[in-house]
């Protein structure tokens, strides 16, 4: 490396040009006074004495005051290291931009991959901030922990929140230290290991594998129909089967998942119960949004079971539930409604009563 190179190496290392060039004098020369410095540089005089004193601060040389000043340079070793540092911090911002650059923007594609998993995280806590409906994640306790202060605020501001957090060791006494008081939040503990998912708002995927995966990358999916699919199996294998960290909040309850609010309740509404609720969603006619509130007047699925709550399966078919408003009936369903009047995003279950069947 020539020496007008190795000039610009260290003036890329945070010394300005007559550092640099008084740095590398010295190397050449070994102790000068200052004068001598500016002779055998382009520095002018009047600039030596701070450029060696700025030099000293930051390291790179030694000062000594006799009847003038000289200077000569320090020990090299932790100045390697520091240059050692900056090119690796440089070949990482490289490393960077170039993902950045080549990062696909969901709002053009619909389906992305990039190249490390964190950037996954990045994404899902930056969509967590827009989030209006429903939030479904897997992840990690650390991960977790991670998004905890995104999640809490989109819990606080109305967003279901379900989070399936991953058993490790230890994991009882560190969730003592968890927010767990937020209405509208959620968390269940899956006894095995698996991928990061965040499905959001019905229309967002993001997923990244686990630690075990010899490769890492990520996928971020703008689609509703692949959301959708990725839904069935938070609900499927990262839900349903798995205990929550502490036990079911009392009403109001709030769902977003039509099927999840069936397997709740329609034991104790075929019981004789009545159920008030309050369904946000869209008119599947006009495709505005809109809410209702009124009481449960039937539900149906195929082979419906009176006594039992029906499995996830005889649910995956066809459900649905009709809501008396005290104006009119609405037939109810779940996510991708077509032949319902309303397609429901978010059931809350506001009271259940059991007045009317005692005097039955």
């Amino acid at each position: 490396m020539d020496r007008e190179t190795l000039k610009r190496a260290l003036e890329n290392a945070d010394l300005t040009n007559y550092e640099a060039e008084a740095y590398l004098t010295l190397v050449d020369y070994g102790r000068l006074p200052a004068v001598d410095v500016a002779k055998k540089s382009d520095i002018p005089t009047s600039q030596v004495y701070d450029t060696l004193r700025s030099l000293e601060s930051k390291g790179f040389v030694e000062t000594i005051d006799h009847d003038r000043l000289h200077a000569e340079p320090s020990d090299p070793v932790d100045i390697l290291t520091h240059l050692r540092e900056r090119g690796e911090l440089f070949s990482n911002a490289a490393e960077e931009l170039e993902e950045r650059w080549d990062q696909p923007d969901l709002s053009d594609h619909r389906v992305g991959v990039v190249k490390h998993a964190d950037t996954v995280l990045e994404h899902t806590r930056n969509q967590i901030r827009e989030a209006e409906i429903g939030i479904e994640v897997a992840l990690t306790a650390d991960q977790f922990e991670s998004l905890q202060a995104e999640l809490t605020e989109a819990a606080e501001r109305g967003v279901v929140v379900h989070v399936a957090v991953y058993y490790e060791p230890g994991l009882e006494d560190l969730s003592e230290d968890w927010d767990r008081t937020g209405q509208g939040i959620e968390i269940h503990v899956v006894k095995i290991p698996g991928p990061f998912l965040a499905v959001l708002d019905r229309t967002q995927t993001f997923f990244a594998p686990n630690s075990r995966s010899e490769e890492d990358y990520g996928i971020l999916i703008n689609d509703n129909i692949l959301s959708f699919i990725n839904h069935w199996y938070f609900q499927t294998c990262l839900w349903y089967s798995w205990d929550p960290l502490l036990p079911d909040q009392q009403t109001p309850k709030t769902y977003i998942s039509l099927k999840e609010f069936i397997r709740d309740v329609s034991t104790i509404y075929f019981d004789g119960a009545e159920v008030a609720v309050t369904v946000a969603g869209i008119d599947t006619e006009t495709r505005e949004r809109r809410e209702i509130t009124g009481t449960v007047t039937d539900i149906y699925y195929p082979n419906v079971f009176v006594n039992e709550s029906p499995s996830l399966e005889r649910l995956s078919t066809y459900s649905i539930i009709w809501v008396d408003t005290g104006s009119e009936e609405v037939s109810v369903g779940g996510w991708g409604a077509v032949f319902e009047e309303f397609e429901a995003q978010k059931i809350t279950l506001e009271a259940v009563s059991f007045e009317h069947a005692d005097q039955a």
